[in-house]
């Protein structure tokens, strides 16, 4: 039976059931002037089934009330204002990384969750006992009509497992921040996962302007992005900012899992080719 975050998963998985006492979860929710929509996504943090140990809401310079509503949830990290948005930005891992700095030690899992994101009650419950179940170290839910893989949990709703992340250093300040903690737990031989069959609840449309897609050919090209690979999603995106982006000078590549994710996309080509066959 193996052992999970210094759980035995037999104590915890046993019976008819699988019962998640013991286990200590945080949220993390960054925000910046989202008083709007704030307080919808941390009322469906505290009806969690699954009862959480705490939330740290991280107020990135917010300028309205976002952080008035943050104190009726939880502790409030406050940072400097800014003009620009860090959206799609390596400066948005500084902020996410300024909450979890402030997860104990002694945290199982930690949720990074949008500020205008509402989760189902039973969010959480469902998605670290599948965790548990399937030995997967970051997860998330999905939201209906979004694109999906099975092997790229949502950015928000993704659960972590806490030590992991903070073993490795949390998020790294650079392009494509999210997606290189998945592929490093995958190369470090750990499961990540997408499940379809979990509702993750809604959230606001992410916006997909010019700049955004440029941002994400930067990201493709700090991950070690295949050439032909980025050019096929700025043809499929129908975005040229996105191929700019790709191949803008001002990038530092993460040489640690550039190969490891070359070699990913070239399984995961040859099996989208054999599934469409019927292979």
């Amino acid at each position: 039976m193996l052992a999970l975050n210094g759980l035995d998963c037999s104590a915890i998985c046993g019976g008819a059931g699988l019962s998640l006492d013991g286990l200590r979860v945080y949220a993390v929710v960054p925000a910046r002037n989202e008083e709007a929509y704030l307080e919808a996504t941390l009322s469906s943090l505290v009806r969690q089934s699954l009862r959480l140990s705490g939330i740290i809401i991280v107020d990135d310079g917010s300028t309205d009330g976002t952080a008035r509503v943050a104190a009726r949830y939880g502790s409030v990290v406050r940072l400097p204002g800014h003009d620009e948005s860090y959206v799609g930005r390596p400066e948005l891992a500084v902020v996410f990384n300024e909450g979890l700095r402030r997860v104990p030690d002694d945290c199982d899992y930690v949720l990074v969750l949008g500020a205008d994101h509402v989760l189902p009650p039973d969010y959480l419950e469902r998605l670290i006992s599948r965790m548990i179940v399937d030995d997967v170290r970051v997860a998330s839910g999905y939201i209906a009509g979004e694109p999906y893989h099975p092997e790229m949990p949502r950015g928000s709703g993704r659960v972590y497992d806490f030590k992991l992340l903070k073993g490795i250093g949390f998020f790294p300040v650079n392009w494509g921040w999210e997606s290189y903690v998945l592929f490093k737990f995958m190369q470090m031989g750990y499961a990540v996962r997408c499940y379809r069959d979990i509702c993750a609840g809604e959230a606001r449309r992410t916006g997909r302007s010019g700049r955004r897609m440029y941002y994400y050919g930067k990201a493709m090209r700090a991950l070690g992005y295949d050439f032909k690979y980025a050019v096929a999603r700025a043809l499929f995106n129908r975005s040229l900012s996105m191929l700019r982006g790709y191949l803008s000078g001002d990038i530092r590549v993460y040489d640690d899992v550039a190969s490891f994710v070359r070699e990913w996309q070239r399984r995961m080509f040859w099996r989208r080719v054999r599934d469409v066959l019927g292979l």
